[in-house]
């Protein structure tokens, strides 16, 4: 039997623009462009991949200085010419490159002044970057969680979070990708009783700030689950695909597709 995948990349598209899902995901119009905001925000994923890799868990030091130079190798090896960004009344005039790098720059710095003990983290990391399959109705969803710890007899699910928004409690109660990391973690880690989920929101510089955690509430996931399934049903029995004007229209590379805009974004430089 022909397996069916879901994400919830899918499902956060089809919320911000059901349009912008059917020119991706049915259509599959897929092009290069790049925000500079994603691509600051994997830059500093990337980072602290390495800084949990094998090579250098628990064991090595590792300083401030060396952690930059991680993450300037990363940005320029990376950089490509389809990197946009969004001149539009909502972004400042000196809204550039290098205003998105030092941004990068304050959430390591965030990260390495609150974690390192001198020099040194010591967190109980069991995996980064974990690929997973969990399956929600007749769908498989895969996907990447940022990072696994284990402390005690608890699993912590962490995912990095770059953007200037910091995730609240209740949003994390009430997210769909933390409930798919939920169900994912459950299945994976069978022997452990206790699940926490958990968002860092990097660009806070307090660990109180920071640190956006939830228990793993078998009931509440059973009704995330229970939401998840019929938004995919929304999705498959959408007949229009209606376009969703809003603030995020600045930063869409799809306006020539889209049937409301049907020209290029003004407000995109490379």
């Amino acid at each position: 039997m022909h397996k069916k995948y879901f994400s919830y990349s899918k499902i956060n598209t089809y919320k911000s623009c059901p349009q912008k899902y059917k020119i991706v995901y049915l259509d599959k119009i897929r092009k290069k462009n790049e925000s500079i905001e994603a691509f600051m925000g994997k830059r500093v994923h990337e980072v602290l991949e390495w800084l949990y890799s094998d090579e250098n868990r628990k064991k090595k030091l590792i300083l401030f200085d060396t952690l930059m130079n991680k993450y300037k190798q990363l940005w320029n090896e990376k950089w490509h010419q389809n990197i946009f960004i969004a001149r539009c009344k909502y972004n400042r005039e000196n809204y550039n490159k290098n205003t998105l790098y030092e941004i990068g720059i304050d959430c390591l710095s965030n990260y390495y002044r609150l974690f390192n003990k001198n020099g040194y983290f010591n967190q109980n990391v069991e995996d980064v970057e974990l690929s997973f399959e969990t399956k929600i109705e007749n769908y498989l969803f895969k996907g990447f969680i940022d990072r696994v710890d284990i402390n005690d007899d608890v699993i912590d699910i962490i995912d990095y979070k770059t953007g200037k928004n910091k995730r609240t409690y209740y949003q994390a109660k009430n997210d769909f990708q933390l409930a798919i990391y939920g169900l994912a973690a459950k299945q994976i880690f069978k022997k452990y009783k206790k699940i926490k989920l958990t968002f860092y929101n990097l660009r806070e510089s307090k660990k109180e700030d920071m640190i956006t955690s939830i228990d793993y509430d078998a009931k509440k996931l059973e009704q995330l689950e229970f939401q998840i399934k019929k938004k995919i049903f929304d999705i498959n029995n959408d007949k229009e695909y209606i376009a969703k004007e809003s603030l995020l229209c600045e930063w869409c590379y799809l306006w020539e597709e889209c049937e409301i805009k049907s020209t290029g974004n003004p407000s995109i430089n490379i």
